[in-house]
């Protein structure tokens, strides 16, 4: 598995050896993209794109989680240039604020918790 992220909370806390880390200094839609790049590369998703709560005009920090596959996961590509589109309309009409650093700790901590989570529901 590989765990695309723009959160640098996973650098040195991925507790798994099956889940590579890949981490990329980009925004939220970029994370998608990369995501979505790896898709085409026959990676499924794992992973819903948009989980959590947060809006993506509210956060910067997005994970997702793919498995390497043998084919083209036409639902993956669906689900990810759907989350592509949604997350770029929301940051169309307002950008995120500029938080301050603990608020962007708070937003860091949400979308690590989520992720662990999830690691702990898939099968090593």
């Amino acid at each position: 598995m590989i765990l695309i992220t723009n959160n640098d909370l996973f650098k040195n806390n991925i507790k798994r050896d099956d889940i590579e880390l890949k981490y990329v200094d980009t925004d939220y839609v970029g994370v998608l993209k990369k995501a979505r790049d790896m898709i085409h590369a026959n990676y499924k998703m794992l992973t819903h794109p948009l989980y959590g709560s947060i809006k993506p005009n509210e956060t910067v920090y997005r994970s997702v989680l793919l498995e390497e596959g043998n084919s083209l996961d036409s639902d993956s590509v669906i689900l990810i240039e759907d989350a592509i589109a949604t997350a770029t309309k929301f940051l169309r009409n307002s950008q995120p604020k500029p938080w301050p650093e603990d608020i962007l700790d708070d937003f860091r901590v949400i979308d690590f918790d989520i992720l662990s989570h999830t690691f702990d529901q898939i099968e090593k």
